[in-house]
């Protein structure tokens, strides 16, 4: 596992009287901008990241100088149980937040899973367009919704669904606003089975064995580990919500 250089942990207090602004963003936030507007305007410096595969981006207890947002890739958030086994609290893709912390230290270890293309954002300047841009206000109040949001269902998940409910679910979440559109569903998956499991809390034999009976269904079909077809939208929820 590569680990991101020393800067990720340098202080980046401003100097007195200096924007805490980064020179790239001077012309705009691109931390609270929609994904693709941030993208096309992104250069080849400032506060975009290019990572490579299995990059730790901090670990938990780590001084926390900055926020994150997914733009392509995909990024683990998880945290090391007592006994040794990993727990996957979050799989963030393109449009996602983390690393937003209200401590001075990170509460889990983040990693990318492949090559992954990240916004790099200060606290600092955070705090300041907070006073500064109240308009802002409201896209940060909805990015934080959305990971509570998140944070509910997985929770919800992993205490109350079965293993067949719980990938079910998994894959209902990537087809987005996808669900009532006629005719088959290709979704891509950001992550192998492994990261999968530990996301849901099974095993892989359990995930795998969940998948097959979802093919066995004819619900899906999985042309290759990181493609989903899905055939009947309806009987993925129906199971998800336990129904069936």
């Amino acid at each position: 596992m590569r680990r991101l250089t020393s800067e990720n942990t340098m202080n980046v207090t401003p100097r007195s009287g200096a924007s805490p602004v980064p020179a790239a963003c001077t012309g705009g936030c691109r931390f609270f901008a929609k994904e693709d507007a941030a993208h096309q305007a992104l250069p080849s410096a400032g506060p975009l990241l290019r990572l490579p595969r299995q990059t730790t981006i901090y670990e938990r207890g780590d001084a926390a100088p900055f926020c994150y947002k997914v733009i392509e890739g995909a990024v683990r958030l998880s945290r090391l149980l007592v006994g040794g086994q990993r727990q996957v609290l979050e799989i963030c893709v393109p449009g996602d937040a983390f690393g937003i912390e209200n401590s001075d230290a990170y509460s889990t270890t983040a990693e990318t899973i492949g090559e992954t293309v990240l916004l790099r954002c200060p606290r600092v300047c955070i705090l300041h367009l907070n006073d500064e841009r109240p308009e802002l206000r409201r896209a940060m109040m909805d990015m934080l919704s959305k990971g509570l949001c998140t944070a509910h269902d997985h929770l919800t998940m992993m205490g109350h669904q079965s293993a067949k409910a719980r990938v079910a679910s998994y894959l209902l979440r990537f087809m987005g606003d996808r669900k009532s559109q006629k005719g088959a569903i290709t979704i891509e998956l950001p992550v192998g089975r492994q990261d999968m499991a530990d996301y849901l809390g099974l095993t892989i034999e359990t995930t795998c064995r969940s998948l097959s009976d979802l093919k066995s269904a004819k619900i899906i079909a999985t042309p290759n580990r990181h493609q989903v077809v899905v055939h009947d939208p309806a009987g993925l929820e129906t199971i998800a919500t336990g129904e069936s």
